[in-house]
């Protein structure tokens, strides 16, 4: 039977502690953005395979994120608490992090938005060619099959 690692509760953790989560969440955002960047560059080149990849590790970034965020979410409930403990210093470091965390969210959600748009435009001009190509295909095919053969015309076609 293993033991699972021991868990350090969020609420004895030392200010040190609680900058350095901080820290490694800005990390983790600034690596989000680069990838975003690289997205952005696959999406225009339109190269589906190497954005697949991407968006593959984008996501467990964004797992790593997400766990990130329940670590913090004890100190975010409690900031004033946690605040407290902070020297001067370390609470203007502190507020500066977490002002540098929301920018970087912030940015990020309005580059993937506008993404989805770019990726929405580029699926419709998609599909608009190949409607077009459908319909000239119909149209080539309607021609070969009709009959093209010029016909005589006799006095018993016009009718006389």
């Amino acid at each position: 039977m293993t033991t699972a690692a021991p868990s350090t509760s969020i609420s004895t953790e030392q200010p040190e502690q609680v900058l350095g989560l901080l820290h490694e969440q800005v990390s983790l955002y600034d690596e989000l953005s680069r990838y975003a960047d690289e997205q952005r560059t696959l999406i225009t080149e339109e190269d589906t395979a190497k954005l697949l990849s991407v968006l593959e590790k984008r996501q467990r970034l964004s797992g790593r994120l997400s766990d990130m965020v329940e670590r913090l979410e004890p100190i975010r409930k409690n900031w004033d608490h946690f605040r407290d403990r902070f020297n001067p210093a370390q609470r203007k470091e502190a507020e500066s992090l977490l002002g540098d965390i929301r920018t970087r969210l912030r940015e990020l959600i309005e580059r993937d938005e506008e993404d989805v748009k770019l990726l929405s435009s580029r699926k419709q001009m998609a599909a608009v060619a190949m409607q077009s190509t459908a319909s000239t295909h119909r149209a080539m095919a309607a021609y070969r099959s009709a009959d093209v053969r010029p016909r005589r015309l006799d006095q018993m076609d016009e009718g006389v």
